[in-house]
């Protein structure tokens, strides 16, 4: 009996600690912020994200990527609050930035438990701030690409299609 209890244990030991997250967090401090890193829309290819332990939906940290602009060549760090699905497939993807007051980014880091309905047309979606947030995700296993002094801008990526119509 009392090396079922001991293998008891030691089971319920090992599914614990296989469950412990592979993310930490960093204080949003430790990243030099400059709003003038990247403009709007500039075309970037994405070098690392940091993903999340989770799909961030009440926003409570963003996730880091790291990225080259293809205008300047400068290496960028981007804050952002959205996983973008992105695979090992899209690694020669060129991706547009969006900046903070872009609708696109407004839209994935509007804090929803704050706001009521809103029209995206509507002026008062301009004026709205961006949730403050103030961890990074990140992935211990990825501190050599992730730890680093680029300049940091908080923002979003996609793909921007101009209206041909």
């Amino acid at each position: 009996m009392k090396k079922i209890t001991i293998c008891s244990f030691v089971l319920i030991f090992l599914i614990i600690s296989s469950c412990e997250s592979k993310y930490k967090f960093w204080d949003i401090s430790k990243f030099k912020i400059d709003k003038n890193a990247l403009e709007d829309y500039e075309e970037i290819k994405l070098l690392y994200s940091s993903r999340g332990p989770d799909d961030n939906e009440y926003l409570n940290y963003y996730i880091h990527l790291v990225v080259v602009s293809q205008k300047t060549g400068d290496t960028v760090n981007i804050l952002t609050t959205i996983q973008n699905e992105i695979t090992t497939e899209d690694k020669d993807k060129v991706f547009n930035f969006f900046n903070e007051d872009n609708i696109v980014t407004k839209r994935f880091h509007m804090d929803i438990e704050n706001h009521q309905e809103f029209n995206i047309e509507d002026e008062d979606f301009e004026k709205m701030e961006l949730k403050k947030i103030d961890k990074v995700a990140r992935d211990p296993k990825f501190d050599y690409i992730a730890d680093n002094n680029y300049p940091t801008i908080i923002g979003t990526i996609g793909v921007f299609e101009p209206n041909t119509e």
